[in-house]
């Protein structure tokens, strides 16, 4: 009597193999585009904080956080959360070493203004 014909699975053992051998008929993940904002709609690291400080650079006496929030998106040339606009000037504005000085509700400036 052949108890091992009898209790294996083919069936399990042909799945098996296709499970551990490697497909050639999968498509490669693509490569992720290096500019503009990922499928889930996060934008590279710091891509924000830096129009920040280009919008911020031009000026002297001070500028309020929604006028900072529709340069950025002149400058970036897409929407913009308010919502980063806004964390990045406020996170900015506290520590030891601020980079900007709040001056007002809504008024943000840079912290040492460009020399002239």
């Amino acid at each position: 009597m052949d108890l091992v014909g009898r209790l294996s699975n083919r069936e399990f053992q042909t799945s098996l193999q296709r499970l551990t051998s490697p497909d050639r008929h999968q498509a490669r993940p693509r490569k992720p585009e290096a500019e503009g904002p990922k499928p889930d709609g996060r934008r590279p690291f710091g891509q924000v904080q830096e129009a920040v400080f280009c919008v911020m650079a031009g000026v002297t006496t001070g500028m309020r956080v929604r006028d900072v929030h529709a340069h950025v998106e002149l400058l970036l040339g897409e929407p913009v959360s308010w919502g980063s606009v806004k964390a990045t000037l406020n996170r900015l504005s506290n520590g030891s070493k601020p980079r900007f000085v709040r001056i007002g509700r809504g008024q943000y400036r840079l912290s040492k203004p460009p020399e002239s």
